[in-house]
């Protein structure tokens, strides 16, 4: 994202005149802060989700009795800190840190998959909008040289 702001922050400047200058910044500022709650909304909804389901996948297939489950559903917030519930053999215990850590895992995978889904849209909408267009800049300079001859 930081290689990504400052051009951005550049074109939308550059694209409108001094006098809308203050007006650009602020709908540029806005829409940034926008995003950014939307996507740590969003991709917290995306953990979460893909957590419960890989945890309570695991829990499953593993034969966590209820009372584990129940225990572990209780911590199920605090992600990859989740507490394990105590008198547990050492096995039990070492397979309950494995399923948990695993389940993060998941979850991280699924935000980054999604991460990199909205990069890839981005980088097609941008080459569609942008194209072959050229440049305000350069269009200018090639109408100057055209009047010059």
């Amino acid at each position: 994202m930081t290689i990504t702001v400052a051009p951005l922050t550049t074109t939308v400047m550059n694209a409108v005149g001094s006098d809308l200058a203050g007006v650009a910044s602020g709908v540029n500022n806005a829409v940034s802060r926008a995003a950014s709650v939307l996507a740590i909304a969003v991709f917290g909804v995306v953990m979460a989700w893909a957590f419960d389901a890989a945890m309570a996948d695991r829990l499953h297939v593993m034969g966590a009795s209820p009372a584990v489950t129940a225990f572990l559903q209780g911590e199920r917030a605090k992600l990859a800190g989740a507490a394990l519930p105590t008198g547990l053999d050492a096995a039990t215990t070492a397979a309950l840190k494995h399923t948990v850590a695993d389940a993060f895992v998941s979850g991280f995978r699924w935000v980054m998959l999604l991460c990199a889904g909205l990069a890839l849209l981005s980088a097609a909408s941008a080459w569609w909008m942008i194209g072959g267009k050229a440049a305000p800049v350069e269009a200018a300079a090639h109408d100057r040289k055209v009047l010059d001859v």
